[in-house]
């Protein structure tokens, strides 16, 4: 598993009809700063897993796992996303 700090903007849902399957979807998508271990910072967005609890703006740890699509790519897939305390705030295992 790999982990990333990520630091979430806002929260899209989005619903709509498939023109490939035609079937209905609903997603929620994360506009998201990734902050990278060699300081760097990277913008983009996240789509959680359907089963994933409500996010709000703020840090995160994401969790990545490895998938395998349907089409045979080999692409990271979020497992979950933990909260990170607010700066100046201590953490559960700090105090």
């Amino acid at each position: 598993m790999m982990n990333a700090r990520i630091q979430v903007l806002a929260v899209e849902h989005k619903a709509g009809v498939s023109k490939t399957s035609h079937q209905p979807y609903q997603m929620d998508v994360c506009k998201c700063v990734v902050h990278l271990s060699d300081g760097r910072v990277d913008v983009g967005e996240l789509v959680l897993p359907k089963d994933h609890p409500k996010v709000e703006p703020g840090m995160y740890e994401g969790h990545f796992g490895i998938q395998v699509g349907y089409d045979k790519k080999i692409s990271g897939q979020l497992i979950k996303l933990s909260p990170l305390p607010a700066f100046g705030e201590k953490s559960a295992k700090a105090a």
